[in-house]
């Protein structure tokens, strides 16, 4: 059975390869908010330094100024083991026509991605500053509100708004409906209704993710919301460890092996003050 091991070797491999490629080229979060690639025994807790804001004054010729005082804080990335488990038998693997070792490690890629993602996402409903109300559609008003409220933090940009998809339909429709938002004539509105993606408004590029949290529904009435976030990359930080790893198992009673595919990850607000977030009905 040695020519089985050597096949397995070798067809594991590419397993790693796909897996690897589906979570990097996946992931959403690891693109729009700030990510750190954790070194190796350095412990499971990664501690961010935050700076509190500082201020210039007016200097008087030949006065020396008062120091400024820095204070820092401490945000805290706690890492975690995320993972897809297969078993894959001799006889499916032997049999299949497609690459079953390749089109999983592709499925598994896509799942740890996901699994990024939503992370990042369940972070939104911590941001203390909010927009828009529950049971309410999602509208152009708030992400203007939202951006300007980044704006008077003195938050520059850029800027990126996550929403769960029924948020975004209701963004569409007002951007493409006549008599609706103002900007409806114009680029925007002409791609939603070419494209069905809404792309930036005010400065802030917009994406709809079916994995942003909607459970959100503290009265009576069994209307589900979503919560969606308007944020800079600092307010959000993502640690990962490593990459995305593989481990397999050789079971030879049942003619399988088993095959481990997993990452350590973690993600925290960096800064509350750099994201608002966005409640709207689903």
């Amino acid at each position: 059975m040695a020519n089985n091991t050597t096949l397995n070797s070798e067809l594991f491999t590419n397993l790693l390869a796909e897996a690897q490629f589906a979570a990097y080229e996946n992931s959403v979060a690891r693109q729009i908010v700030t990510a750190f690639d954790y070194p190796a025994n350095q412990g499971k807790t990664l501690q961010v330094p935050v700076y509190s804001a500082v201020s210039a004054v007016d200097l008087s010729e030949g006065v020396a100024p008062s120091a400024a005082d820095t204070n820092t804080n401490s945000a805290e990335i706690t890492l975690g083991e995320i993972g897809t488990y297969f078993q894959i038998t001799d006889f499916l693997r032997d049999s299949a026509q497609r690459d079953v070792i390749s089109e999983l490690g592709m499925n598994a890629g896509m799942a740890i991605a996901e699994k990024m993602d939503q992370g990042v996402w369940d972070l939104f409903n911590s941001f203390t500053q909010s927009v828009g109300v529950e049971d309410s559609a999602v509208t152009v008003d708030n992400i203007f509100e939202a951006v300007a409220t980044l704006r008077s933090n003195k938050i520059t940009g850029p800027f990126y708004c996550v929403v769960d998809p029924r948020q975004a339909l209701s963004l569409k429709k007002e951007l493409a409906t006549v008599g609706g938002a103002n900007l409806t004539a114009s680029e925007i509105g002409s791609d939603i209704l070419r494209g069905y993606y809404i792309g930036s408004i005010a400065g802030c590029q917009i994406f709809e993710s079916a994995l942003v949290k909607s459970d959100l529904n503290t009265d009576a009435d069994g209307d589900v919301n979503a919560v969606g976030a308007v944020f800079s990359p600092k307010a959000i930080g993502h640690a990962i460890r490593g990459g995305v790893v593989m481990e397999d198992e050789r079971k030879a009673a049942a003619r399988a092996t088993d095959i481990m595919v997993s990452a350590v990850v973690g993600q925290t607000i960096l800064q509350d003050s750099f994201g608002v977030k966005i409640i709207g009905s689903v």
